[in-house]
This record gives C-alpha cells, sequence and structure tokens, in this order.
C-alpha cells in the first residue's frame, strides 16, 4: 500500500481551499467522471471511485489501479476538493476486490470534511438467475469541522448489482449509515444505467429522509474508446442549476477525466462545478496494444467468415450439380411412369376383380392382432455434460421443459459449480414428475 500512503500524502497537500457560506458538505460525492454523469454512478463499472458509489462494482475491476483528482465547486459553495481511489484485487481469492478512498473538502472559514472509505467487492452466481450478482461493502470513517466544533463518524456502505445479457442493470445501495455526526445520513439509491452499442444511459434514484431526487447522465465512446464523452444533471445543493459535461481520455495505462459545467441561466451565473482526474492501471495492455489485439480479433473473425463463405459456396455448387442429375432422373421417372399408365388402363378389369375381392374380404374380414403396447421408459438416465451446455439445455433434451432443470440440480449438486454444470461431468437424469 505504498503507493496509496503517497498518494494520501500529496493529496492532504494539494487540497484547495475557498470562500463562502457553509452548506451540507455530505451530500457531495468526488470523481470527474461521476460528476460529468450527475452523480448517476451506483452501476457503473471498471472505475476505482465505485467505492464512493457502490463497492458492489469494485469486482469488475481486475488489475491494481490508482486514481487521484482535484475539483472545485463554485457558489453557493466555493470549496475545494481533492480525492484518491486506490484498487487492488485480493490475492488467492478469486472475483474478490478490496478498494481505498479518500476525500477531502475545504471551504474558507473553518468549514471542512475528510472522509476514509475501505470496501471490498465480490461476485456469485445464483441458480435462480442463472446471471452473476455483485456485492459490497464499505467501512467509512468521517470528520465533519466547523469553526465552532467538530464531529467524527463511523459509518457503512453496502451495495448489490446485477446485469442482464440485453445491457440492462441495476443497483441497490445504501450509503452513509453514520453514526456520531448528531444527524441521519443515511442514503438509498435506486440505480439502472441501460447499454446500446456505444452509449451508456444512466438514472439513480436517491433518497435521504424525506428528500429524493432523481439524477440523470450519458456516457458516449468515441474513437474505439479512446475517448468518453459525458453529460449529466449537475448537484445544485441550493445554488444555480447547471448541466454537468466531461470527457475521458484512456491512453491505457493512463487515464484522464475532465467535467465542468454549463449553467442553465447562463455564463454568467457562478455555479457548477469542474475537475481533474488522473490514474494509472498497474500491468495493463497500452491502448495501441488493446487496439491491435482488438484488429487482431476481428480479423480472424472476417477470415472465419470468409472460409465459411467458401465453404457455402463449394455446398452450393454441389447442391446444384446433384440437381441437373435429379432433373434427368424427373425426366426419366415421366416417361416410365406414363407407361405405366397404359399398362394400368389395360389392367382396369383385373382391378375390377380386385375390388369384389376386397368387398368379400370386408364382409368376412380376418381377426384383429392384439396391440402389444412398447416397454415403459427406463428412467434414471446417464448425460454427458458437453460444452456450453446448461441445467436448463439439459433439462429441455430429456423433459420437453427446461423450467425442469432444477430437478437435475438436485441430483447433481457436485457436479454443479456457479449455477452451471461441470463441463466433462457425467450426470443422473432422474425420472421426470408425474404427469409431465
Amino acid at each position: 500500500m505504498k503507493e496509496s500512503a503517497l498518494l494520501l500524502v500529496a493529496l492532504l497537500v494539494l487540497a484547495p481551499s475557498g470562500a463562502g457560506a457553509a452548506v451540507d458538505l455530505t451530500y457531495l460525492r468526488p470523481g470527474a467522471r461521476a460528476n460529468a454523469m450527475g452523480t448517476a454512478f451506483s452501476t457503473v463499472e471498471g472505475d476505482p471511485y465505485a467505492v464512493f458509489y457502490n463497492p458492489a462494482n469494485l469486482t469488475s475491476l481486475t488489475e491494481l489501479e490508482t486514481r487521484v483528482e482535484t475539483a472545485r465547486r463554485l457558489a453557493p459553495l466555493q470549496e475545494g476538493e481533492a480525492s484518491l481511489a486506490y484498487i487492488r484485487p485480493v490475492p488467492d481469492t478469486e472475483n474478490k476486490v478490496a478498494g481505498l478512498g479518500y476525500y477531502a473538502v475545504r471551504q474558507g472559514g473553518g468549514f471542512s470534511s475528510d472522509t476514509l472509505t475501505m470496501g471490498t467487492g465480490n461476485r456469485s452466481v445464483i441458480k435462480y438467475f442463472q446471471q452473476p450478482v455483485y456485492y459490497g461493502s464499505s467501512l467509512k470513517l468521517m470528520s465533519l469541522r466547523t469553526p465552532e466544533k467538530g464531529h467524527f463518524g463511523l459509518g457503512f456502505d453496502a451495495g448489490v448489482a446485477i446485469g442482464s445479457d440485453s445491457g440492462l442493470r441495476t443497483a441497490l445501495v445504501m450509503s452513509d449509515w453514520m453514526f456520531g455526526l448528531g444527524r441521519s445520513l443515511t442514503t438509498i439509491t435506486l440505480g439502472n444505467s441501460y447499454r446500446i452499442k456505444n452509449t451508456l444511459l444512466l438514472a439513480d434514484l436517491k433518497a435521504r429522509g424525506s428528500y429524493s431526487e432523481i439524477f440523470l447522465g450519458a456516457e458516449q465512446d468515441l474513437f474505439n474508446g479512446l475517448v468518453q464523452a459525458r453529460a449529466g444533471k449537475g448537484i445544485s445543493l441550493g445554488g444555480g442549476r447547471y448541466l454537468a459535461l466531461g470527457l475521458g481520455v484512456n491512453v491505457l495505462p493512463w487515464t484522464v477525466d475532465l467535467a465542468f459545467s454549463v449553467p442553465w441561466a447562463g455564463y454568467h451565473e457562478n455555479s457548477g462545478y469542474y475537475g481533474f482526474n488522473f490514474g494509472y492501471r498497474f500491468g495493463s495492455k497500452t491502448y495501441s496494444e488493446k487496439l491491435v489485439g482488438e484488429a487482431s480479433r476481428e480479423a480472424e473473425a472476417l477470415r472465419s467468415e470468409i472460409d465459411d463463405l467458401r465453404a457455402q459456396r463449394v455446398t452450393l455448387e454441389s447442391a446444384v450439380a446433384a440437381a441437373r442429375v435429379n432433373k434427368n432422373m424427373l425426366e426419366t421417372d415421366v416417361t416410365v411412369m406414363q407407361g405405366r399408365l397404359r399398362d394400368m388402363e389395360a389392367n382396369l378389369k383385373d382391378l375390377e376383380l380386385q375390388a369384389i375381392e376386397a368387398q368379400y374380404r370386408k364382409e368376412k374380414p380376418k381377426p384383429v392382432k392384439k396391440y402389444v403396447p412398447p416397454p415403459p421408459e427406463r428412467w434414471p438416465k446417464l448425460h454427458k455434460t458437453a460444452p456450453g451446455e446448461t441445467l436448463r439445455s439439459i433439462a429441455g433434451k430429456y423433459y420437453g421443459n427446461p423450467n425442469l432443470w432444477e430437478r437435475i440440480y438436485d441430483a447433481n449438486e457436485k457436479h454443479v459449480s456457479k449455477g452451471l454444470p461441470v463441463e466433462g461431468s457425467v450426470l443422473t437424469i432422474p425420472p421426470p414428475p408425474a404427469g409431465k
């Protein structure tokens, strides 16, 4: 943790100060990217500042990463702030990621706050959802100081998030459950985001006590992810209303985020936010390496498509040749059928005699043999798991109903890992329920 300690000292030295009337500093949240999207950040993956918004999203980070930020908010706050986020995967523990965050706010006149957050995130697969569920919690220490007195509080944050194959992601967060500050700061956030190709749309509903508000944001990837353009509804906190805008540059392993505001009432209005954030992802591929890798994958996919098209062409040519042969055979069959028609006309009298015989057999039919039903189907059955198979697909194969996958799961729990059957394992298929 030497890197985080050095950055923490640097932040304490560089944290800016301002002047103005004191307001409720506990509503503020750091992060240029988050503020550019109106702090609608509870469902955002792959960003270390998740430690301040939803610790469940920490597990979406797979590499050591550090980010530092300095920012300033204008009237009525006129305050300066600085923050640090340090993220590290937990060694020898799959999917678990730990995070450390520090956030300092300074106002003129002795009004200030310091927040230290330490959290972890993890994920697992719940068999009823068949989707990964992200969850996390954090411990928070907060110091609020005024010229008259200071308060020190201890609190907790907790959150969960779940995604889907359609691009929708939902999160529920309880934050600022604090003790020692003399009042309740507990905030409940219900967040939703939806990705449409390179566009991410976000909406967070935050409620604290009797106060609630919806925060909106959007992010657009440009130039193969090199640049991200952002916009959102800014936090006014009693000041002028403004539209938050931002820009991110992702030149891995370095990342740079900028955020600023556009007042709704005009540029003469002294309100809003501007901030600068930069970070470093240790051990990450560079942007050029990532771009080359993606280009190689796309080229390989194109080569596979070309090979498939060539194979389809050969198949079509073979089908055309077979059709020509079949045409000649059909012409021959027509000639044969015409000869048969003439023979049938000549044998008409024989058919009349056969009709009389058939009538006789109808009047005096032979005894009908009794129907012997086939032996019952034998259960249980054995099934060897193939790549890509799920419990639902196996249930559909044997029962004709994928919703009966729980019968297979109950009989083979030792062969199921994270909601999926182990590839190559031999499953015991119990008989279907009565009436199915």
